[in-house]
């Protein structure tokens, strides 16, 4: 499903093709993300541990969570179980396909509570998806992925999903990795309305997976106009690349 539109790998040669007409930023990063033993990739899988929050004032919860990705066409799927109490889980399913995005929330896997989709669905799962790339760097240049310089520090992405673009900046240090990434997202604020809110990631922790250095930590914010609510701590514990269908 997800995998059905992911076309073929993208490696090297797209690389080469594209060097020149990327920003000095994202040069540096691909330098030094991606290794003389990275193949061509065409999906990839996570396995990811951590935390999540729903709210400001809540307390954080467990989160443990499995990720497909195509690399190529932008496309994704997410399944993650919620720890929010010692007997209560709530299991949920994220995706981005053909430019959709759809999220699915049920306790115990039973009736849901939240099916959401729409423009602004489509616009945060594409975000995600433009974010989390840094865990595949080949799809930094994907033809999906148009690049804008900023400075010498942060460069701009677009990335077209059907007829929709989104924006987010990668800031990379001096090393090559890429530290942060902001955009504007909407967020759900309740009663069927959502609002365009600063949103941002923080990479930490990097490590080599099949190739690639890649982070292997991400604590996902929102700017709240009362100050950074952050409501996701996620860790690696498993990334695989040229993985099959997961169903």
């Amino acid at each position: 499903m997800v995998f059905s539109e992911a076309g073929v790998s993208i490696g090297r040669a797209a690389l080469d093709a594209r060097w020149d007409t990327l920003p000095a930023p994202i040069q540096r990063h691909l330098r030094y993300a991606i290794t003389d033993a990275a193949p061509s990739i065409r999906t990839a899988r996570l396995r990811h541990a951590g935390t999540f929050r729903t709210g400001p004032e809540q307390r954080w919860s467990p989160i443990v969570g499995e990720q497909y990705f195509s690399v190529t066409s932008p496309g994704f799927v997410w399944f993650a179980s919620l720890q929010l109490a010692p007997l209560v889980w709530i299991q949920a399913r994220d995706r981005l396909i053909k430019g959709c995005g759809n999220m699915l929330v049920k306790p115990l896997s039973a009736f849901a509570i939240a099916d959401a989709s729409g423009p602004e669905i489509d616009q945060g799962a594409a975000l995600r998806w433009l974010a989390e790339s840094v865990w595949f760097p080949y799809a930094l240049v994907a033809d999906a992925v148009a690049w804008e310089a900023i400075d010498a520090r942060s460069a701009r992405a677009s990335l077209r999903t059907g007829e929709s673009t989104v924006q987010a900046i990668f800031d990379v240090d001096a090393d090559g990795r890429i530290a942060d990434v902001h955009a504007e997202r909407y967020r759900d604020v309740g009663s069927g309305r959502s609002v365009l809110t600063p949103w941002s990631g923080r990479y930490s922790d990097y490590a080599e997976f099949g190739g690639f250095h890649v982070p292997s930590s991400v604590e996902v914010t929102w700017g709240l106009p009362d100050g950074p609510f952050s409501y996701a701590r996620f860790h690696l514990t498993a990334l695989e690349y040229n993985v099959p269908e997961p169903f």
